[in-house]
């Protein structure tokens, strides 16, 4: 008697806790694969403060690292629990009842699940056979109680790359229906062009960025967006007593004064992608993504094999993700990282593809 049907109804995906983090390879969670090595993590570690346990920390500082980061006034800046909690912000404070959202179909799962928690509709831009979205799909969904349109770019699972034609027609859409566009850039470090500086001149437009990816901070959970002055205003009345813990807030920091480690994270994950690709190209599998993200998504032959893989590299301490929807449903997702661990990754791969030969 005391539970809300809408939070009742959530299919929430559990963590696993069976999965050997130290000497496993870690391809499921999209987030950096390779650890930092000790001599990184000592300087990460020695840079936070013996004060950080009993103290409040006062975030000013890092509100004025991220603002010169993107060239831009502090009053533009949100600084919160990670993306996640900038878009729940972001729903919770503009959303009316009735009123509706639209989300890419294949997409970071939270925005369904923050729509629900929040009782709020929405529709689903789709993807097409060929993994494409149609303009003419978005403007036949969009209707007067669209409130917002959320895409990320670049997107995931489905990894697609918005151009600047298609962006700049979907600015004109939005502001024409009076619609809030907001950008999810937490893959924009990998390749692609941010709308950041756009913000400006643009008062219905929002974008978020995030330390999980790029940075390869996930554990700190931190992110912000990047909007004028009076949205960022406006949504920081929804925010906790603070907008961070004093750990991540010193890691954070730190990693804005030492920008090597965000290039090479990347270099590294490019690395891992023209490897992995060229090997997927030579043994004739049929691949998608890896250009603009930091995944790769692999096609198997029905969606019963892409739990058989799981399972059988999760026994070798291989972790990777499947239970797609939609037309990336035969396909896996692997996390991109270093030659050395995709060798590993992709040798079991062959020798999975042998077992099931020759059953």
């Amino acid at each position: 008697m005391f539970f809300k049907n809408n939070i009742k109804k959530l299919n929430r995906i559990q963590t696993s806790l069976n999965r050997d983090l130290e000497k496993g390879i870690v391809l499921d969670r999209n987030e950096r694969v390779d650890y930092f090595d000790k001599k990184t993590f000592s300087k990460i570690t020695k840079n936070i403060s013996r004060y950080s346990l009993n103290t409040t920390p006062d975030i000013s500082s890092l509100y004025k690292k991220i603002a010169k980061f993107h060239l831009v006034k502090t009053n533009n800046i949100y600084v919160a629990q990670g993306i996640t909690e900038c878009m729940s912000h972001i729903m919770f404070s503009m959303v009316k009842k009735n009123e509706e959202v639209i989300l890419l179909d294949q997409t970071y799962p939270m925005y369904e699940v923050l729509c629900k928690l929040h009782n709020i509709k929405f529709r689903h831009w789709k993807f097409n056979k060929n993994l494409e979205l149609d303009l003419k799909q978005l403007k036949n969904i969009i209707s007067k109680k669209t409130k917002i349109l959320f895409l990320v770019n670049p997107n995931l699972p489905i990894e697609y790359e918005f151009s600047e034609k298609y962006k700049k027609e979907i600015l004109k859409i939005c502001k024409k229906n009076n619609i809030l566009l907001v950008y999810d850039e937490a893959y924009y470090h990998f390749g692609s062009k941010s709308e950041v500086q756009k913000v400006k001149k643009h008062k219905n437009l929002i974008v978020m960025r995030t330390f999980s990816k790029a940075w390869g901070l996930s554990g700190i959970r931190l992110g912000y967006m990047i909007a004028n002055s009076k949205i960022c205003n406006y949504v920081s009345k929804c925010r906790s007593l603070v907008e961070t813990n004093s750990f991540s807030f010193q890691v954070a920091l730190w990693a804005l004064n030492n920008k090597k480690i965000l290039k090479d994270h990347v270099s590294q994950v490019k690395q891992g992608s023209k490897y992995i690709k060229k090997k997927f190209t030579l043994a004739g599998d049929i691949f998608h993504g890896g250009t603009v993200t930091n995944a790769i998504c692999l096609k198997l032959k029905d969606v019963k094999s892409t739990e058989h893989l799981r399972k059988y590299l999760s026994k070798k301490k291989i972790y990777i993700r499947n239970k797609f929807k939609g037309p990336i449903e035969n396909f896996v997702r692997i996390s991109l990282c270093s030659p050395k661990k995709l060798g590993i990754f992709f040798k079991e791969y062959q020798n999975w593809k042998r077992l099931k030969f020759k059953s």
